[in-house]
């Protein structure tokens, strides 16, 4: 990924994890299938995606079962797993062919999503 394009992602990122557009300058916008969007598609498209989680690891990420909760998780941790999980060096019933369906850009905002939940 380009360096300008890598910028547009975390700028959305920090945009989904403050739930503010940020201050002057362009607006921020990510990748989704490899089409540059603006944040509002973004962070719709974040919801959307996190909340195919929400079946396993309980609503907005908060568990209440055996399965681990993701709400208020280290970004970096989270990431760090999606992509064991994708990469199969870590192991999981279902957790690896979900893995597979996501970008690395998709890892940083669900991680950013579910961190930023208290």
């Amino acid at each position: 990924m380009n360096m300008k394009r890598r910028e547009a992602v975390v700028a959305a990122i920090l945009w989904l994890a403050t739930g503010v557009a940020g201050a002057a300058g362009p607006a921020p916008t990510c990748l989704i299938s490899g089409k540059e969007k603006p944040a509002s598609v973004c962070a719709a498209h974040t919801k959307t995606i996190s909340a195919t989680c929400f079946i396993c690891h309980g609503p907005n990420g908060k568990s209440v079962a055996a399965i681990p909760g993701l709400a208020g998780q280290d970004k970096d941790y989270l990431v760090t797993a999606m992509r064991e999980f994708r990469d199969g060096k870590r192991e999981s019933t279902v957790m690896q062919k979900y893995a597979l369906g996501y970008t690395d850009s998709e890892y940083e905002a669900i991680a950013a999503f579910f961190a930023a939940i208290k």
